[in-house]
């Protein structure tokens, strides 16, 4: 057996020569690796993966050297082991360092770059103590000895990373010292161990306190088990080195920087390893981060599953890794690239079609039912919205689930779809648009309730009844035909469709669907609220509510929310283009008919406090739901104390949503939903000026909001990840109607502590949430609202247009500037396009897309008014430039190139804006030839590609100047004539300045 051992280094020789490509797998039989881990071999579980061929590490007597008698030892170890014309090792983040050649060296080595600390424990084992009935030494903590335990030692290992020097709540502590205690050889426990070994190493030399780890140091192994560890680590090609390279991928500080160290060396790593990397824990911001995980996927876990079998290399991609995987890059593609979902499908269609080794071998029945299984857990997986305008990306999603389903009709035999993938997919269509199709069967509508079909002219009469019935009833239809039973559920999703023939008919609603309760006998509910919520007007969803699908079932919470919100919602304008269904925050008049008084009294339903007070004299609570709800639509800070009140909410908890008490734990009680609707209601009654009243605070209410914002997301981690939603009102609030008084500070000229305010809240949620469309928008409108109040003095002047002699406050002037800087670097960014790399396979096979962010026709005009406010006519006509060469991209801008849709009138009016300010701007002659290049360039556009776009003819009347032309002309003279002292901002201007020109830096 010791000649074995000796002949391992010549066999992983082998294994490693020049014939063998770095990274590449060789599979190990069972036999050699029982042969190979000698006294061991007991202690190790074949898994049958493949090995890769890299050097073992060497065996000497310094792998068994003698345990020092300082029980706390920090030895420092070598971590790469290999070739010598392996790349350069990667430092670890406890210790930087340099990175310096690796060497073939012994476990143990004087390279100050690699420090692990080693448990020492004396005497017997606990297995050898129970044998001999000897108790256990007293204050010494025994090792856990099972080799496979009930948690994911992956998941573990991300909370210890996650956490850092956070305490431990007891259960979290139990599954952490489980993990430094387990024996089994698998990479995640090996890379686990080794971390530990090395914070603690890191700790103990800083003399950094870990009170919250008091206990891990005595489950760590000793430097013998450690040397075992390696030394079965290495009979599947794997090394410290390996470890180490592992290590310093997961420290990164921010998920973008996980990402780039991943990718930075272009060979295989297990598959546990990047769905660490994508984890939901990790603040990836940069669509190329993942633009480079595709690219990798396809290189090192698809393509190698395309060659013949012999010639395979790599372990077996399994479907449950794969699922994982498709979980974790979708929800990290909806946050932050929407339109990457479709390169997702892509995605999953490819394995599908290319791992039936992997999935099922060469059972054809069992390979046939994994691919079924992933291929609906990709269906359902593709109905969650995106956190920021969900419907406006809702198209995505729809994309992505039509790839997989030309995906699952090219394959033989077909894969099957299961109920809950059909629903999933009348799911989405419930919130796509409306058709032409689906528009005309809603015109047609009867103004009676039930609203059923007229017939205008005789092409009506001669219709097919299956026209009238929505895309997400044909579904519904398809999975009856299908042999699957039609549930409470699913008459929810029919019901919100349209209905279907022979049923009663509803409004065709965009909605999210019903909500998904974990208890099917919750379900019967979804019927009744989607009922209210299929109406067009409060006196039909009165009546449904009082028509509940069992005979004496009582209301619950949901079903008052769904009334609720119907009272609640505004009246339809009458010049808008909206249909009924269209939105649930308007409802449509209702028709009376001939109705008499009193039916039309029977028929009126209560007013939303009397239909409260009577929910809450039958003893029903509101839920999270109805509290958003009441929160968001009421105007008083007492009423709204009062419902968080009969929520059953704790008075700590309401003392500290009005600022009394600063208790973390009391406020991170309440739901996300709930505190997001607090904050707008803290806007709302937000007010301008102070009150006469000394007992009133309501302006200051957006500080407040501020400030509660900041405790709440301070404990609430995933809050602080995910939710942009209360900085985003916060920010919308300012950006429009809203002041902030500076105490000591006059009410004259409020503005410039605003634009401070708002920058500073811009800057800190730029760089812990990302960028995106919406903080771009309201960028632009406070810009645009600060040069407006700095070109007039008073109210009066900026409501007429009428410029006096005397500016607003002059200190914006500065602040204004920088804001203006951070405005066009931000469209710079939203505009740049996505680099992946030349030679890369993922951009053509998946069909990446070119933007991160989609821009629409309202943020183009926002930015062209911000712009015109600005004076800059050289930035203007670049944005028409941009606008007019984004037509060869049928993804930029693609609701607003037909001319009847909403942004094509939106896109048409900022046209017709920049030539209303060409006439005011100071533009030189190169200008105006720029653009007569940009009109020829449109026309030629028209003539040959078919573009709708035009820009108008210059106006006659140029004299006439509106409101932001002499805001611009204004703002263009406060530059000419510059004080000194502008030149010499505050604090907060400079900060502000720094984050114009360095991008997100940390507050």
């Amino acid at each position: 057996m010791l000649l074995k051992l000796q002949q391992l280094p010549a066999w992983s020789s082998v294994c490693s020569s020049s014939s063998i490509p770095d990274g590449s797998f060789r599979r190990q039989s069972t036999a050699a690796a029982l042969v190979g881990a000698g006294a061991e071999a007991e202690n190790v579980i074949p898994t049958g993966s493949a090995a890769p061929a890299r050097l073992a590490p060497s065996l000497d007597a310094s792998t068994t050297a003698a345990i020092s008698a300082d029980p706390f030892p920090v030895l420092e170890r070598a971590a790469a082991q290999g070739e010598s014309s392996r790349h350069e090792r990667v430092p670890h983040a406890w210790a930087p360092a340099k990175p310096t050649p690796s060497v073939a060296a012994s476990t143990t080595s004087a390279d100050p770059s690699v420090v692990l600390w080693h448990a020492t424990r004396g005497g017997l084992s606990r297995r050898e103590r129970r044998l001999q009935d000897e108790p256990p030494v007293p204050g010494v903590q025994l090792p856990f000895e099972k080799k496979f335990t009930p948690f994911s030692p992956t998941k573990t290992l991300a909370m210890f990373i996650r956490r850092k020097a956070r305490k431990y709540p007891l259960e979290k502590w139990c599954v952490l010292r489980a993990l430094a205690s387990n024996k089994s050889p698998r990479l995640p426990g090996c890379l686990a161990q080794f971390m530990f070994k090395q914070r603690v190493a890191y700790w103990r030399k800083s003399r950094v306190s870990f009170y919250h780890l008091r206990g891990l140091p005595s489950y760590l192994e000793t430097e013998q088990e450690w040397a075992r560890r390696i030394k079965r680590l290495a009979m599947k090609g794997y090394s410290t080195s390996d470890l180490e390279e592992w290590s310093w991928i997961l420290e990164g500080k921010t998920g973008d920087e996980i990402v780039q160290r991943f990718v930075s060396r272009d060979t295989f790593k297990p598959y546990f390893l990047m769905n660490m990397v994508l984890g939901r824990d990790k603040r990836i911001f940069q669509a190329e981060s993942l633009a480079a995980i595709f690219e990798y996927i396809s290189r090192h876990y698809l393509e190698p599953r395309q060659k013949p079998e012999q010639q395979r290399v790599g372990p077996e991609f399994r479907s449950d890794v794969f699922k994982i995987m498709m979980y974790r890059l979708m929800w990290h593609c909806a946050a932050i690239w929407p339109a990457a979902l479709i390169s997702v499908a892509h995605l999953v269609a490819t394995y599908l079609e290319t791992c039936h080794v992997d999935v099922g071998g060469d059972d054809p029945v069992r390979w046939q039912r994994i691919r079924c299984r992933i291929f609906n857990s990709a269906l359902c997986a593709l109905d969650r919205r995106t956190p920021i305008a969900p419907y406006k990306h809702i198209r995505y999603n729809w994309e992505a689930q039509k790839v997989l389903l030309a995906a699952s009709v090219r394959m033989r035999p077909h894969l099957l779809i299961t109920q809950n993938g059909y629903r999933s997919i009348r799911r989405v269509l419930l919130g796509m648009k409306k058709t032409p199709a689906e528009e005309k069967a809603m015109i047609r509508s009867a103004k009676t309730w039930p609203p059923y079909r007229l017939s205008w002219d005789g092409v009506d009469e001669q219709r097919d009844r299956e026209e009238d019935l929505s895309r997400s009833a044909k579904a519904g239809i398809m999975m009856v035909e299908n042999g699957y039973p039609s549930q409470p559920i699913d008459e929810a999703l029919t019901k919100l469709g349209g209905s279907l023939p022979g049923r009663q008919r509803t409004i065709m609603t965009r909605t999210d669907g019903p909500p998904k309760w974990s208890s099917p006998n919750m379900f019967v509910y979804a019927t009744w609220v989607t009922a209210i919520a299929a109406t067009r007007n409060v006196r039909e969803a009165w009546t449904e509510f009082q028509r509940p699908p069992r005979p004496n079932l009582q209301p619950t919470a949901d079903v008052y929310a769904a009334m609720l919100e119907k009272l609640f919602a505004e009246q339809v304008p009458p010049d808008s283009p909206l249909l009924p269904g269209d939105s649930r925050h308007y409802v449509f008049p209702v028709h009376d008919g001939n109705l008499s008084a009193y039916e039309i009294s029977r028929l009126t339903p209560p007013s939303p406090d009397d239909l409260y007070r009577q929910m809450r004299e039958r003893n029903i609570r509101p839920n999270d739901r109805l509290l958003e709800l009441l929160l968001r639509n009421t105007n008083s800070i007492e009423a709204g104390l009062q419902y968080i009140l009969d929520g059953g909410y704790s008075a700590i908890a309401r003392q500290a949503l009005v600022g009394w008490s600063e208790d973390v734990e009391q406020l991170n009680t309440l739901p996300v939903r709930v505190f997001d609707a607090w904050i707008k209601l803290l806007c709302k009654t937000h007010s301008n000026y102070p009150d006469p009243d000394p007992q009133s605070f309501s302006h200051n209410h957006i500080p407040l909001a501020i400030k509660i914002t900041k405790l709440y997301q301070q404990g609430n981690a995933r809050a602080a990840h995910q939710d942009k939603r209360p900085w985003y009102t916060i920010l919308r609030a300012l950006a429009t109607d809203k002041y902030i008084v500076r105490e000591g500070e006059g009410t004259t000229h409020p503005h410039l502590h605003t634009l401070k305010v708002f920058m500073k809240a811009y800057r800190q949620t730029v760089f812990a949430k990302g960028l995106d469309t919406t903080i771009f928008d309201l960028l632009s409108l406070m810009v645009r609202k600060s040069t407006v109040a700095l070109a007039f003095e008073t109210r009066k002047a900026m409501a007429t247009a009428t410029p006096t002699e005397k500016y607003g406050d002059l200190r914006m002037v500065p602040v204004i500037r920088l804001a203006a800087q951070k405005l066009h670097a931000t469209f710079k960014e939203m505009v740049r396009p996505i680099s992946v790399p030349s030679n890369g396979s993922a951009s053509a096979c998946f069909e990446l897309p070119t933007l991160q962010y989609t821009l629409t026709a309202p943020h183009i005009f926002r930015y062209m008014q911000a712009l015109g406010c600005l004076g800059n006519a050289q930035l203007m006509l670049s944005l028409v430039n941009w606008v007019v060469d984004s037509w060869l991209d049928p993804r930029i801008l693609e609701n607003a190139r037909e001319p009847g849709e909403t942004e094509y009138k939106v896109l048409m009016q900022t046209f017709a804006y920049f030539m209303e300010m060409w006439p005011h701007l100071p533009v030189n002659d190169s200008l105006q030839t720029m653009l007569v290049r940009t009109r020829q360039k449109l026309e030629a556009l028209r003539q040959t590609q078919g573009c709708t776009w035009h820009i108008p003819a210059k106006r006659t009347d140029g004299d006439v100047k509106g409101t932001d032309a002499v805001v611009a002309a204004r703002w263009l003279n406060t530059q000419l004539h510059t004080d000194t002292w502008l030149n010499k901002p505050s604090r907060i201007v400079r900060r502000v300045r720094q984050g114009a020109s360095g991008g997100n830096t940390e507050p």
